[in-house]
């Protein structure tokens, strides 16, 4: 069997707030047995050298050694993915300092601390009390993967904000004599928050903090490291979505089920008509009807389905695309934005170790071995007493020059650059993620905060296609004019123009007979077009900061009448 037939990759969902607007949106699962193959050659993860590089001055093999609790620190940041077997074929891994197969070197980067926070409370039976300190930390990592003459195979960076707790706690603390060592057990105890402060700032303190910060973050590179490295075998979860609501989704449906049928046989091919099927929807998308039969949450769901469908299928490009566009309809922290982000890793994975594994066959009776866990390997004594694995060289610079040299060769314009950056918006779609619900109908505000690319621009005749729009708030944007077409807007109520640099308002603003409220303060008019007594409803009139003379606003209030209410300087 060969890669291009047996290799798949992990989607780890977790789409609760996407799923959970159920009137648009719904989905089934299936599960299948999928493996990934490592990012760098197959026969190159024997004979693993684990470097981790800084100048002793920062960090030292005393210092990864010098306390207890190491695992506890190592696996606090992040276990093995839950049910994956991690393996090598063929041979059995080690790590070791000479005759490597496969260099990794982690270059420790700077440290930089935030603001602590400091904290205390009760001792359980005592009526004593613990003091410690929450202190935010950064403290990149960049990892590459080499073969021994220094050919890069793969690289990333981890950075991810740390928060560090530093005070009364267990310690082990370690004693050179020579051709031995000793540990003896300790406690760092503090009494007061003054003297958290004053032992942070010492520098056995300082080396104490760095040093559960290079554990943390180095737990979450080898997290990263180890799915590079070595086969991954497992179950994982595929979801495919579908419509769901006012309107019927027959098409939709059949194309789910004939996709989940797919992948639950590992028959790709068979993807295509569903394929076909949500490409063909997604030209359907309406972006400011709330109502339309293809809204952006089905938008959204559809291209997740092109972007799992065409990653199966090794169609990395059309992947990407998918993910990219898929990125246009999500808002940067959420869920549905951390499962992009680990759909393109899955991508990138994917497309490298094809790269350079394309021609490996996985036969099904090969030896497999078990890959060794390197959090076991750096937090237990017992296991690295024999390994140096640090490297006393500050070597974050030189890896990150090496890094972007790769870079701008493997991975620029690739499918994973492609699919980390949000295809382009188009203004229904922008309108359409501004708009709220209202009783009535639907409510668009626009702002210069959060619309600066807008301010000063022309009035976006996207506007006029929104249905059932009874409140639009343009405060500040600058138009110049409104349109003679804004009697599209028939279901208008509240209209508000101000600080727009307006001259004059069209003769169209009289047939918009539903008008409740008009605001038009702060802009350039001297007068109002007279189709406005055409609009019965309107009860609040505000038109301060304009250029209407004293005479101009008593013949205003006269042609609209009492009922009115007219709001001038």
């Amino acid at each position: 069997m060969t890669l291009r037939a047996f290799f798949s990759s992990f989607l780890l969902f977790g789409l609760s707030s996407f799923v959970a607007q159920g009137q648009r949106v719904s989905k089934k699962t299936t599960k299948i047995e999928v493996v990934q193959f490592p990012t760098v050659p197959v026969e190159s993860a024997f004979r693993v050298a684990l470097n981790l590089c800084a100048e002793e001055t920062f960090f030292s093999l005393d210092d990864l050694r010098r306390y207890g609790g190491n695992m506890d620190l190592l696996k606090s940041s992040g276990e093995r993915l839950s049910g994956m077997k991690y393996f090598t074929v063929g041979h059995e891994a080690e790590v070791v300092d000479v005759g490597p197969s496969l260099v990794v070197s982690v270059a420790i980067g700077p440290e930089s601390q935030g603001v602590p926070t400091f904290k205390s409370e009760a001792i359980k039976g005592s009526e004593e009390q613990t003091f410690w300190a929450n202190v935010p930390c950064r403290l990149p990592m960049r990892i590459s993967l080499s073969s021994p003459d220094g050919e890069m195979w793969d690289a990333f960076e981890v950075d991810q904000p740390l928060l560090i707790r530093y005070g009364n706690e267990k310690v082990s603390t370690i004693e050179r004599k020579p051709g031995s060592l000793s540990y003896s057990k300790g406690t760092l105890a503090f009494d007061s928050e003054k003297a958290v402060k004053k032992g942070l700032v010492s520098e056995e303190g300082s080396r104490f903090f760095r040093r559960k910060a290079v554990l943390l973050q180095l737990s979450r590179a080898i997290d990263a490291l180890e799915t590079r490295i070595f086969f991954l075998q497992g179950k994982v979860e595929v979801v495919v979505y579908s419509g769901k609501g006012k309107h019927d989704y027959p098409e939709l449906d059949a194309a789910r089920d004939v996709a989940l049928e797919s992948w639950s046989n590992g028959y790709f091919n068979g993807l295509s008509s569903p394929i076909a099927t949500w490409e063909k929807w997604i030209e359907k998308v309406d972006f400011v009807d709330k109502k339309a039969k293809v809204t952006r949450a089905v938008a959204l769901g559809l291209n997740l389905n092109l972007a799992q469908a065409h990653l199966h299928r090794n169609a990395f490009a059309k992947c990407a695309q998918a993910i990219s566009n898929a990125r246009a309809l999500v808002l940067p922290g959420g869920e549905e934005f951390l499962f992009l982000e680990d759909l393109q890793d899955q991508l990138l994975k994917r497309r490298r170790a094809l790269k350079v594994n394309g021609d490996f066959v996985l036969a099904p009776d090969v030896k497999r071995f078990k890959a060794p866990d390197f959090k076991n390997l750096i937090g237990k004594r017992s296991q690295n007493k024999d390994i140096q694995m640090m490297v006393p060289e500050n070597r974050f610079d030189a890896v990150g020059t090496a890094i972007e040299q790769w870079e701008s060769t493997e991975v620029a314009g690739s499918p994973e650059a492609t699919a980390a950056v949000a295809s382009e918006v188009s203004m229904a779609q922008m309108l359409g993620a501004r708009l709220e619900q209202t009783i009535g109908g639907m409510m668009l505000r626009l702002n210069p905060i959060t619309d600066p690319d807008l301010v000063g621009e022309d009035f976006p005749q996207e506007i006029l296609d929104i249905p059932n729009l009874v409140y639009l708030d343009i405060s500040g944007m600058l138009f110049g004019e409104l349109p003679e077409a804004l009697d599209r807007l028939v279901a208008l109520q509240t209209l508000i123009v101000s600080r727009n640099g307006l001259s004059s308002l069209p003769e169209s603003v009289g047939n918009l007979t539903g008008l409740k409220k008009l605001f038009v303060n702060g802009n350039e008019l001297s007068d109002l077009p007279t189709s406005l007594v055409r609009c019965a409803q309107l009860k609040m009139l505000d038109i301060k900061d304009n250029r209407f003379s004293s005479e101009g606003v008593e013949q205003i209030q006269q042609m609209l009448g009492e009922e009115v209410k007219v709001k001038s300087n």
